[in-house]
């Protein structure tokens, strides 16, 4: 937490308020916290609500016009805030913006989704094909676009992804080629399911009313998750297991990646 929250205030960049939300954590991070002084910083606690929770609560106090999340665990690299600021002096027509990130597992880091800057034109196209796929601290938008698209405080995996599909139809996107953050996390948390699957994005799937692109990326993100939950997923979607139509459409599709 503390090399997190460190890497935020020794930004070149100085202009910005700090929101730490504290949901109910049972560790010491929030003495930590509360150690470091700066007045920036803007502590808020709260009981334990999951992640979507703590993130809308970000949301709602802050001030600022530009909202950037970042995680616990996870480290802003040097430059980045200024880097965001200095592309938004000459894209004034831009709400968010998205860079590559590092993940460092343990023993090095990865460059994870590399983009050649400038806009991006569909990104739910994009994320079908894996081209692009924001992650916290790796993407800045506007306060009132985040107030419009708040997290579903009830689902507690996959949650970014449900916001980000909402999010994109109102987005328009500048994508920047150099790494803002660098993640410390293995995926290993993301690879396992949630008990009742109402608490992950899998359990609110709606295929009603959307575009192509919508619907095959909420498709691909059934097939890839449903493992997870055999029997659970089977109630939910009991007509799509024989959609044999779909399954090779999106095998043509995935050719073309």
């Amino acid at each position: 937490m503390q090399r997190s929250v460190n890497s935020v205030l020794c930004q070149s960049f100085s202009d910005f308020e700090l929101i730490i939300v504290d949901d109910g954590s049972t560790d010491n991070s929030l003495s930590v916290v509360k150690s470091i002084k700066d007045n920036r910083i803007h502590i808020i606690e709260q009981e334990n609500g999951g992640p979507s929770k703590a993130r809308n609560t970000g949301v709602k106090h802050a001030k600022g016009e530009w909202i950037l999340f970042l995680d616990a665990d996870d480290e802003l690299l040097d430059g980045a805030l200024e880097r965001y600021v200095e592309t938004l002096k000459s894209k004034s027509d831009v709400n968010m913006i998205a860079c590559p990130f590092l993940v460092f597992d343990g023993k090095e880091d990865r460059v994870m989704y590399l983009y050649s800057e400038g806009y991006l034109s569909y990104p739910i196209k994009a994320t079908f094909f894996e081209n692009f796929l924001p992650r916290t601290g790796a993407f800045l938008y506007k306060k009132e676009l985040a107030i419009k698209n708040l997290f579903n405080e009830g689902i507690r995996r996959f949650e970014d992804l449900e916001m980000l599909l909402r999010l994109y139809k109102n987005a328009n996107i500048f994508l920047l080629s150099k790494p803002s953050v660098k993640v410390n996390i293995s995926f290993a948390s993301a690879s396992v399911g949630r008990k009742n699957i109402e608490e992950d994005f899998l359990g609110h799937l709606d295929f009603r009313g959307k575009s192509f692109w919508e619907f095959m990326c909420l498709y691909q993100f059934y097939l890839s998750e449903r493992p997870h939950y055999k029997g659970q997923v089977e109630k939910l979607y009991p007509t799509l297991k024989y959609r044999y139509d779909l399954l090779l459409l999106y095998k043509l599709l995935r050719l073309f990646k």
